[in-house]
Formats: C-alpha cells, sequence, structure tokens
C-alpha cells in the first residue's frame, strides 16, 4: 500500500503535472456522473452498469497510472476523490428517486463527503497542505458503491446488510478522518 503524504497547496497546479493522462480519468470520472446521474433516472439499468463498470475502472487506473508513469499530482488528490463524492452523490439522489434508496441513506452519503470537503478546507487554510485520501475512506467508498449497486439491481436480500455495512464503514472513515484532522488541524494551532 503506499501512502501519500501531504504536500503545499501551492503545488496543486505544479507545472507539468495538471495535463496528465491520470487526472484526465478522473476529470472525465467527473463529468461521467452526470450522465450516470441521467441513465439511473431513465431506468436504463444495463447501460449505467456499462458506465458503472467504466468509472469503477477509471478510478483504479487513474491512480496505478499515475504512480506507473510517474505522474503523481496534487491536482489528482483532489481530482480523484471529488469524482468519487460526485458519482456516489448524484447516483444515489437518482436511486432515491426511481429505485427507492431510502432518504436516510442519501442524507449519511452526501452529509459525510460534505463534512469531509469542509475538513480537507479546513486543513488546506490552516496547514497549507493538501491531505491525501485514506484507506479506510476507499473502503467506505467501496462499500457504499455495494450499496448503490443492490438498488440499482434491486437485490432486495442484500440492500439492509449493506446498509448496515456501510453505516460502519462510514463511522469507521470519520473516525480515522476525525482523529488526523485533531492532530493536523487542532493540535497545530495550539502550538
Amino acid at each position: 500500500m503506499i501512502v501519500s503524504r501531504a504536500v503545499p497547496t501551492e503545488a496543486i497546479f505544479q507545472r507539468g503535472r495538471i495535463l496528465t493522462l491520470s487526472n484526465a480519468l478522473s476529470f472525465l470520472r467527473l463529468l461521467l456522473a452526470f450522465y450516470l446521474y441521467s441513465l439511473i433516472a431513465q431506468r436504463r439499468v444495463e447501460e449505467a452498469l456499462i458506465w458503472i463498470a467504466l468509472a469503477i475502472f477509471s478510478d483504479f487506473a487513474d491512480g496505478f497510472l499515475a504512480r506507473r508513469l510517474n505522474q503523481i499530482s496534487e491536482l489528482g488528490k483532489i481530482l480523484d476523490p471529488l469524482a468519487d463524492k460526485l458519482c456516489i452523490g448524484l447516483c444515489s439522489v437518482a436511486l432515491y428517486f426511481h429505485f427507492g434508496l431510502p432518504l436516510w441513506v442519501v442524507v449519511v452519503l452526501i452529509g459525510r463527503d460534505i463534512l469531509i470537503v469542509l475538513g480537507a478546507l479546513v486543513m488546506m487554510r490552516s496547514t497549507h497542505v493538501v491531505a491525501p485520501s485514506q484507506m479506510a475512506g476507499k473502503i467506505a467508498v467501496t462499500v457504499m458503491s455495494a450499496l448503490l449497486l443492490s438498488y440499482l439491481l434491486e437485490l432486495r436480500s442484500l440492500q439492509v446488510p449493506l446498509q448496515v455495512l456501510t453505516v460502519v464503514a462510514i463511522v469507521f472513515s470519520a473516525l480515522q478522518y476525525g482523529q488526523r484532522f485533531y492532530r493536523q488541524v487542532i493540535k497545530t494551532e495550539r502550538i
């Protein structure tokens, strides 16, 4: 497992690290989120599954390519999780309106992402660093994706167990992100 370190915010738009293949994949995934919303809203499940598979593939490919081609960038560390959050958020809203995903699940998923973004902005402002994603957050996204797929495919027997697993994964990742926030922001301000 590769763990990224936090870096200065000035490096986000580092020359030569903006227009990379991995950043392009993340940016395309940002745009794909809106198309996925449309497909789910139109109940075009088969097409949505194909594009979801491509989104998942691009999520793994962008990080792999960034490491393999030595194109790791601070912009990529922002674009990649932002694309994940937009895909999860828009898909959950579409599934709420068209496939019966409970509203509380949508609120929890989007609320979690809003808190993470706000925490990251506060951290960037106070410490001047871009904090990388953590493994617990990546696991939570994977579990949330499985939950959303259970609604898209209408796999009712998996929906409640995946709701419980999603809540557990979100709580665990929230604790981990909260601990990092405390260490890097609150403790820093006290010194």
